[in-house]
């Protein structure tokens, strides 16, 4: 069961945490004003992050084929980070 944090002391003992996390395989959840914001999880094998499911995969090229138009700077910034979270190449 993850550990819940907030994001000041994720801040605060982001090494620590890194290291319980690598070492003694915890995970944690990190809120801003109580809202969970993001997880810090260890990877492995079986990691989604390391090996995306194909079927979301798809759903992200469509999604990015559908957009229509110019792109703003901000949504091109996410389409980038999120193709490198799926380990995908650019067009």
């Amino acid at each position: 069961m993850a550990k819940t944090i907030t994001a000041m002391h994720a801040r605060k003992n982001f090494g620590q945490l890194l290291n319980e996390v690598s070492l003694l395989h915890e995970s944690f959840i990190i809120q801003r004003a109580n809202k969970p914001m993001a997880a810090l999880v260890p990877i492995d094998s079986n990691n989604s992050v390391a090996h995306p499911d194909p079927s979301v995969v798809k759903a992200f090229q469509n999604l990015v084929k559908r957009i229509k138009g110019p792109r703003s700077k901000k949504l091109e910034k996410a389409i980038q980070e999120m193709s490198e979270l799926l380990h995908l190449k650019r067009e």
